[in-house]
């Protein structure tokens, strides 16, 4: 079946408060972008990959570098979507190892023309490096970096989101956890699932 869905795992960032490529780190026995991307197989068509260097080759994805260089997040989504050949895009965070294919399937059944980004929120904040975007985003994401409008937060008020509450789905909140400095590694690391910002 062509699930018209492209997955895309950001990998880019610099990693300064880890010290070292978070993507790389083994939860589980597998590296975090490994792990991430066996949960989204199931429900995309193929896998992408966006990164600053040839560490993630080996996973057999193919793997792109931001178009746009030094503007965080947004010009890895913005990367993304105009990487995509699909209208829409699950694009997530390599930080974020206990993603699972529940939390996926929940955004993919709320896909509507009447939204640009199907996002997932938890304790009353949006998760914007977990979500579904139209490609259609990607000419306003331009204009944004162009202005160095950067913050997602901010971002987000420019699109028509769809916006899935997650704290009716207690069997996901784990999803959430993120892992950016060596005390959140050492805490998933030791209290699996436990801890999250």
């Amino acid at each position: 079946m062509n699930k018209k869905l492209t997955g895309f795992i950001l990998a880019g960032g610099k990693s300064s408060r880890m010290g070292t490529d978070k993507g790389l780190l083994p939860v589980d026995g597998e590296a975090m972008v490994q792990k991430i991307a066996l949960a989204m197989n199931p429900v995309v068509d193929k896998i992408i990959i966006i990164s600053n260097g040839n560490n993630y080759n080996y996973l057999g994805h193919k793997v792109y570098e931001d178009l746009i260089k030094d503007c965080g997040p947004l010009g890895g989504i913005y990367t993304a979507l105009m990487k995509s050949d699909t209208d829409q895009n699950l694009i997530v965070s390599c930080d974020m190892p206990f993603l699972r294919v529940e939390l996926f399937n929940l955004l993919i059944k709320s896909i509507s023309s009447d939204h640009e980004i199907i996002i997932p929120q938890f304790n009353d904040q949006p998760e914007p490096l977990c979500a579904i975007y139209n490609k259609s985003c990607a000419p306003k994401m331009y204009d944004l970096l162009i202005k160095k409008e950067f913050k997602l937060k901010e971002v987000l008020k420019q699109f028509k989101l769809g916006v899935i509450d997650i704290n009716v789905h207690a069997e996901l909140e784990d999803c959430f956890t993120n892992v950016n400095t060596p005390v959140d590694y050492q805490n998933v690391k030791f209290n699996k699932g436990e801890y999250s910002n």
